[in-house]
């Protein structure tokens, strides 16, 4: 079995030289070009960034960056690490990408139940390749996937959010998790190539601004006695809607911007601005929304929209809770449902049997399954929620995240209709599709079916590829 690691592969050059003239800047005269030359010639830059980030200045460190090569972690970790929102991240895609031979993480357990733990674990990726050997489409089969699974990503952050990304991992909710404690002290180790002391000072920080018992990272616990595994399908819940005179507070937002004249018979059309280069308008407006029920798989198309604020319980909330997608490929085919259901049902019950042997808690979140589903929250402004939209409610989108997206923009349409008329996927927005070969090859029919209604059995309503 491969070891999890994480290796900085690359940084920014001069980056001592360069985060010292960042600290200097503002109390220094001279150019930014003259203070860089003079900080190539100092010696004691290191002891500056450790004065400056000490007095609580650690924007500087953001103009050196990092980037990570995360090599056979579990997606557990993957999970852990995209939610820290200021960085950047491209994942190998379980929708396109046959995780048949992927291998899985074994956490520390009794030795005693490694044995079941493995023989389990196998089990599930052993029914996954049978449902791609049934042509059940990988999207769909990854379902099964457990999330112990291995996972490779590139992660690039600016110095300050790896650092702080460390510590919570070393130091904080991450270090309940011997896989993220691990992973944590090998990058700390790694970073003092670059910066020798400021590992311990953002320990220390962070320590001073947080609680620091241990049992609170632990895991959320239920009391509730486990509940045999069952479907459900995900649903739509707008929480809070934009006011009704939306388009009236976009036509002022135009007018103090300078982008936009009163008409003097007040008339006033929002597509004009949802189509703008910089609609910064969008921005003034809010929507809150629930999604019941949706798969972990279709959650890491949500949480890739990172101005918003999301929340997303637990994946060990997913073990006990026990509900599960079921797509609409496997129902239709009776040998990959039989596969498809029992795999659920016996995940429920090896975990049932090792956690009564003694299974630690941190081992919990690596039994949910892709397809096991938890309830989440979003809150995104207009210019983001429009970018969700315009990705989303695409022929080509995941189809679980793609059906919520539609549900959504048909409750928004009849909360606000005089703004969200004009949201949908970038071929309706735009007027043209941005997938180039990979088009749907269906922009009328969806430019209708956008345009229409949107009611879910309008005979324009295009099937999924």
């Amino acid at each position: 079995m491969n070891h999890a690691t994480a290796k900085i592969i690359a940084s920014s050059t001069a980056a001592d030289t360069v985060v010292a003239s960042a600290a200097r800047i503002s109390t220094t005269q001279g150019t930014a070009l003259e203070i860089y030359g003079k900080s190539c010639e100092k010696e004691n830059n290191g002891s500056l960034i450790e004065k400056v980030v000490a007095s609580g200045h650690t924007s500087t460190l953001e103009h050196q960056l990092f980037t990570v090569a995360f090599d056979n972690v579990s997606v557990c970790t993957e999970e852990f690490v995209i939610e820290f929102r200021l960085g950047s991240y491209t994942v190998k895609s379980r929708r396109y990408v046959d995780f048949t031979s992927a291998g899985f993480y074994i956490p520390p357990m009794l030795e005693q139940l490694v044995p079941e733990y493995q023989a389990h674990m196998q089990s599930l990726f052993d029914a996954y390749a049978k449902l791609l050997e049934l042509e059940i489409p990988k999207e769909d089969a990854r379902y099964l996937l457990p999330y112990c699974f291995r996972s490779n990503f590139y992660c690039t952050m600016n110095a300050r959010e790896l650092l702080y990304m460390v510590t919570v991992m070393c130091c904080g909710r991450g270090s309940y998790y011997p896989e993220l404690k691990t992973l944590g002290e090998s990058l700390k180790e790694q970073l003092r190539a670059y910066f020798p002391n400021l590992p311990e000072q953002f320990a220390a920080r962070y320590h001073a601004d947080a609680d620091d018992s241990f049992a609170r990272y632990a895991p959320p616990q239920t009391t509730v006695e486990k509940h045999a595994p069952e479907t459900a399908a995900a649903v739509t819940e707008l929480r809070s809607a934009p006011p009704q005179d939306a388009d009236e507070i976009l036509m002022n937002a135009q007018i103090y911007n300078g982008k936009f004249s009163a008409d003097p018979e007040g008339r006033y059309d929002a597509a004009e601005l949802i189509t703008a280069e910089r609609p910064r308008e969008l921005e003034l407006l809010h929507v809150q929304f629930v999604i019941r029920n949706l798969s972990l798989a279709a959650i890491t198309h949500l949480v890739r929209h990172r101005i918003q604020t999301v929340l997303v319980p637990h994946v060990t909330q997913a073990v006990y809770k026990q509900h599960y997608v079921l797509p609409e490929s496997i129902r239709a085919n009776a040998d990959a449902l039989a596969i498809y259901q029992r795999a659920f049902t016996e995940n429920a019950a090896a975990f049932d049997r090792m956690c009564k042997a003694g299974l630690p808690a941190e081992a919990a979140q690596y039994f949910a399954l892709a397809g096991n589903q938890l309830d989440v929250l979003c809150d995104m402004n207009g210019r983001e929620l429009l970018h969700f939209m315009k990705l989303r409610t695409c022929n080509r989108a995941q189809w679980e995240i793609r059906a919520c997206a539609i549900d959504l923009l048909r409750q928004l349409r009849l909360a606000c209709p005089a703004v969200f008329r004009h949201f949908g996927p970038s071929c309706y927005v735009t007027g043209k599709c941005p997938e180039g070969r990979l088009t749907c090859g269906k922009l009328k029919e969806m430019q209708t079916f956008f345009s229409s209604g949107m009611e879910p059995d309008a005979n324009a309503q295009p099937q999924r590829k």
